[in-house]
C-alpha cells in the first residue's frame, strides 16, 4: 500500500488496515527510544501519539505528506521522545545532533532499507540453509550439532553447505540491491 492509499484510508475510513501498514515503522522508533534512555512502553505510548497526530493532520484535506510516512512518523517520534527528554531533563547532544542534520535520518532509512533487503535474502532460502545459518549464528551452536540435527555428513558437510548458503545468500543480496527494491525475491 502506498503511502498516498494509507492517507485515503485514513481520511476516509476504515483505518484498519492502514494502521497495520503503519506499524511496521514502530521497530525504528523502539530503537531510537531505547538507544536514548526509553523504554519500549515509552516508544509503543510514543508512536500512538505520532499515529493520532498524523490521524489528525490526515484529516485536514489541506495536508499533503512531502516525504515518505516513515519518515514523518519517525520525526513526530523524535521531537515528541525530545519534548520529553527536556523535560526530564536528561535532554543529550546526541539526539539533538540526529535532530538538526536530516541528513543522518535519511542515511539510518537507507541502512534500513539495506537491512531489509538482506533479511528477504536470507528469509528466501529453503528450509535446511535459513536453519543452518540461524543455528549457527544466532544460536552458537556447533558445526558438528547441526551436521547432526539436519542429516549431514558431518561437520565438513556442514562447514561446506554453510559457506555455499551464505554465498548464495550474497548474491541474492547484491540482486536486490542492484535492482534497488525487494519486489523482485518471492518470501516462501
Amino acid at each position: 500500500m502506498s503511502d498516498q492509499e494509507i492517507i485515503s484510508q485514513l481520511r476516509s475510513g476504515p483505518h484498519h488496515k492502514a494502521l497495520v501498514q503503519l506499524y511496521a515503522h514502530l521497530p525504528k522508533v523502539e530503537r531510537m527510544v531505547r538507544n536514548h534512555g526509553g523504554t519500549r512502553a515509552d516508544a509503543k505510548d510514543l508512536f500512538q501519539d505520532a499515529l493520532i497526530i498524523l490521524l489528525g493532520k490526515a484529516k485536514d484535506e489541506t495536508f499533503t505528506l512531502t516525504c515518505s510516512i516513515g519518515t514523518y512518523l519517525y520525526a513526530i517520534c523524535r521531537n515528541k521522545w525530545q519534548e520529553e527528554l527536556r523535560r526530564q531533563g536528561r535532554f543529550t547532544q546526541e539526539l539533538e545532533t540526529l535532530a538538526d542534520e536530516p541528513g543522518d535520518l535519511g542515511a539510518m532509512l537507507a541502512e534500513e532499507g539495506r537491512l531489509a533487503m538482506a533479511e528477504l535474502a536470507l528469509r528466501s532460502f529453503g528450509g535446511k540453509c535459513l536453519e543452518l545459518l540461524q543455528r549457527f549464528y544466532l544460536l552458537k551452536e556447533p558445526l558438528l550439532t547441526i551436521a547432526k540435527s539436519i542429516g549431514l555428513a558431518g561437520e565438513g558437510a556442514a562447514k561446506t553447505r554453510k559457506y555455499k548458503c551464505l554465498e548464495e545468500a550474497r548474491k541474492r543480496y547484491r540482486s536486490l540491491l542492484a535492482q534497488g527494491s525487494v519486489a523482485n525475491i518471492q518470501q516462501p
